[in-house]
């Protein structure tokens, strides 16, 4: 985490600040900004209690009892807008919570959007290998992980950098255990991710600005790879989702429709490019089948990735049946099957 982040004049918001050690650091720093800290519990440790002193010996307000999940509730919070909000080592508490913990960031995610300014930036620290994205080292698999890119987007927020936590930066910083216990635990290797507000993705902005005529592709294009090779061959802008990124998750659902002797593999490709290839990471053939009365069926298995737009599970599912499933209908003249 450095310091640059924190720019002059910006009010930042410290939640689930634990013992309050990381904001006399940040105080020390003299970086001229708006300070609030902030910690989940009702009673403070005994350090806890001396460095809320020191704060507030510097003019910069405390509050105990702040739920991070439920941001919006808090009175006085609740009317006031933050440029940065910082979420240090986020934990339900007890080993083996991953679910617990996913849930947590969910629900943080969700509520920190309703006080968080235009603009506005979400710093949150992990343990390595935590987050599941390819930033950790080593880097753990996706579902054995918190999942933060997942459920930071039921927010609408989008991870747009990562990088160290250095806690030499911050040497006075304590980072203690559940329930602010003075107990310690390592964060060597911790990340810092960073996370911007953004539009979710919908029928309207999933779409490349510049679109592919099908005379620009071979017809004989038989699979999405190939598609994509030609693609960037061209002297254009190519917009797609597939741009290096530190980003793990991807989701995949397969499509049928029914086709005629005519159909082309290569037309589907430039269907799904020129409506949704901000979202579409790839198209693979899964297999056809015939019917007693000729009639044929084709089923394709859709990727979808993006480090545009914010994409979870629930949201990626509606994408799929309703919007990707009316384009491929509205522009190949097929019937999708649901």
């Amino acid at each position: 985490m450095k310091l640059s982040l924190f720019e002059n004049q910006k009010n930042v918001l410290l939640v689930g600040e634990g013992n309050f050690s990381f904001a006399v650091t940040l105080a020390n720093r003299n970086l001229n900004i708006n300070l609030t800290a902030t910690c989940y519990e009702k009673n403070v440790v005994e350090t806890g209690k001396k460095n809320i002193e020191v704060l507030k010996a510097m003019g910069i307000r405390v509050f105990c009892e702040v739920d991070a999940t439920k941001l919006e509730e808090h009175d006085i919070l609740k009317l006031e807008h933050f440029d940065i909000i910082v979420f240090n080592f986020p934990h339900v508490g007890g080993k083996m919570r991953i679910e617990k913990n996913r849930e947590l960031l969910k629900k943080f995610f969700m509520s920190v959007k309703t006080i968080l300014s235009k603009d506005g930036t979400i710093l949150m620290s992990l343990c390595n290998g935590q987050g599941g994205t390819l930033a950790d080292n080593p880097c753990r698999n996706w579902n054995d992980s918190w999942k933060v890119v997942e459920m930071a987007a039921y927010g609408s927020f989008i991870l747009v950098g990562i990088e160290p936590f250095d806690s030499s930066i911050f040497q006075t910083y304590t980072v203690t255990g559940y329930r602010s216990l003075e107990k310690k635990f390592n964060t060597q290797g911790s990340l810092t991710h960073i996370f911007k507000l953004v539009d979710e993705p919908n029928i309207h902005n999933i779409a490349p600005k510049e679109k592919i005529e099908l005379s620009m592709i071979q017809e004989d294009t038989v699979n999405w790879k190939d598609f994509f090779k030609q693609l960037l061959c061209f002297k254009i802008k190519i917009e797609s989702c597939i741009n290096e990124s530190f980003i793990q998750n991807y989701y995949k659902f397969d499509v049928t429709f029914s086709v005629d002797s005519h159909f082309q593999p290569v037309k589907l490709y430039l269907v799904l490019y020129n409506f949704a290839g901000l979202l579409i990471n790839d198209v693979e053939f899964i297999g056809s089948y015939k019917f007693s009365n000729l009639k044929e069926t084709q089923t394709y298995r859709i990727t979808y990735k993006s480090n545009k737009f914010p994409l979870h599970r629930k949201l990626v599912v509606h994408i799929h049946n309703e919007i990707i499933g009316s384009i491929i209908e509205n522009n190949l003249n097929v019937i999708v099957s649901r």
